[in-house]
């Protein structure tokens, strides 16, 4: 996959404002020109490369900023950034339990689609995979907000969450070890 410069403004300007970290600090950090970081974030702001991105992401050390980034190179959700949910840990742990419960009906439904072969399937069980999809996505972003708030609480990144808990992941076999 050839990952492509991406335009960053706006997680950028709110991570600076939620950081109070300076451009100069940031062009330090990274080792860019000074006036890179306030080319990122002007009105008609510059791309951001994917090293940049991944130097950024580690120097801020902050999960919105790095998921918004991860995001928008890879195309892999972000935390929920709508003005219809609350961010805070009950309300992220409600919600997750609902689009649980949602995608758990669905899935019930969508089972007896996928026992048949794929060969066979018509556009009603097309239809039936497809609303499963949208419940598994849902329950997905419902769990990685809900990820962010315990985060939050504990005043620690996903990147610490992982370096902290990477070995042990490896060792259940979720990720492969590094080499």
């Amino acid at each position: 996959m050839n990952v492509v410069s991406q335009v960053l403004r706006r997680p950028i300007i709110n991570w600076l404002v939620k950081s109070e970290i300076s451009k100069k600090e940031i062009s330090e950090a990274l080792g860019v020109s000074r006036q890179t970081p306030t080319d990122w974030t002007k009105d008609k702001p510059a791309n951001v490369t994917p090293e940049n991105g991944v130097r950024l992401s580690e120097f801020a050390n902050d999960s919105e900023l790095t998921m918004s980034i991860i995001y928008q190179f890879f195309g892999v959700f972000r935390p929920m950034d709508g003005d219809l949910y609350r961010r805070d840990l009950s309300a992220s742990d409600d919600l997750r339990e609902l689009e649980e419960n949602e995608r758990d009906e669905a899935k019930a439904i969508a089972q007896r689609v996928l026992l048949k072969r794929v060969q066979k399937l018509d556009s009603k069980d097309f239809d039936l995979l497809l609303k499963f999809s949208k419940e598994q996505a849902e329950a997905v972003f419902a769990n990685i907000q809900y990820l962010n708030a315990l985060c939050d609480i504990q005043n620690i990144s996903i990147m610490d969450l992982f370096d902290t808990f990477m070995r042990d992941w490896q060792a259940a076999g979720y990720f492969g070890k590094d080499e």
